[in-house]
C-alpha cells in the first residue's frame, strides 16, 4: 500500500493539472481548437503523460464534466444543509439564504471561466454526435442529484413549489448561467440586480413555506 500510494498521488496530481490546463485552453481557444499538444505544454507534461491518463481529448472532456458536476453537487449539499430541520419564518428565510449565496460565491458554481468553457463543450457536443450521449448522461447525473438534495430540504420544511422539481433545477441553472453571462461581457457597465438578490426573489416566488402556527 504505502508503495503505490506516492505513484497514485502523483497520477491524480498529473490529470489534475491536464485538466486545469485544458479548461484554461477550452476558454481562450474553444474545445475544438485546444489541440492535445497544446494541453499538454499548458499543463508541462508530455503526450506520453497525457496518454497515460486518457485515451483522447474526448475522454478528457468527460473527465472534466463529471469533475465538475461532481464539485457542483459538493457545493449544493453545503449551501443545503445550511437549512435547519426545524420550522423558519420569514426572518430566518433571509438570513439563511444569505449563509447561502455564500457558500454558493465561494464555489466552483460561480467560476466565471466555467462559464465560457461549459458553452463551449456544448458546442463541441452539438459538433460531435458520438459524444453527446455521455455528455447527457453525465449533466442529467448532477441534475438528478441535486433534485435530491433540494427535494430532501424542502421536505424538511414541509414545503411546496409553484412548479415540478425539475424545473425549478433548470430554472436556477439558467439563471446562474445567464447571470455569469452578464458579468462577464457587460462588467459594470450595466446595472443588474445581484445575483444573490436575485435568488432570493426565484425562492420566495416558486417557494411556498408553511404558514407559521398561530
Amino acid at each position: 500500500m504505502s508503495e503505490t500510494t506516492p505513484v497514485s498521488l502523483r497520477r491524480q496530481h498529473t490529470k489534475e493539472r491536464l485538466l486545469a490546463a485544458a479548461t484554461e485552453l477550452f476558454a481562450e481557444r474553444s474545445v475544438q481548437a485546444a489541440s492535445v499538444e497544446e494541453i499538454c505544454e499548458r499543463a508541462g507534461f508530455t503526450r506520453g503523460a497525457f496518454y497515460s491518463n486518457f485515451d483522447s481529448k474526448d475522454e478528457l472532456v468527460l473527465e472534466l464534466v463529471r469533475q465538475r458536476g461532481a464539485q457542483l453537487v459538493e457545493i449544493t449539499q453545503q449551501a443545503l444543509s445550511l437549512i435547519p430541520a426545524e420550522r423558519i419564518d420569514e426572518d430566518a428565510l433571509s438570513s439563511i439564504l444569505s449563509r447561502i449565496n455564500a457558500v454558493l460565491a465561494a464555489g466552483a458554481a460561480m467560476d466565471g471561466n466555467w462559464v465560457v468553457v461549459r458553452a463551449e463543450l456544448q458546442l463541441y457536443a452539438h459538433r460531435n454526435p458520438e459524444l453527446r450521449p455521455a455528455l447527457a448522461e453525465a449533466t442529467y447525473a448532477v441534475a438528478s442529484l441535486a433534485a435530491a438534495e433540494i427535494g430532501a430540504a424542502l421536505q424538511r420544511q414541509n414545503a411546496t413549489l409553484r412548479i415540478p422539481l425539475n424545473q425549478l433545477i433548470i430554472t436556477m441553472d439558467a439563471y446562474f448561467d445567464r447571470m455569469r453571462s452578464y458579468e462577464i461581457l457587460g462588467g459594470d457597465a450595466y446595472p443588474l440586480v445581484p445575483w444573490q438578490e436575485g435568488l432570493e426573489h426565484l425562492v420566495r416566488a416558486l417557494v411556498v413555506f408553511p404558514e407559521a402556527d398561530a
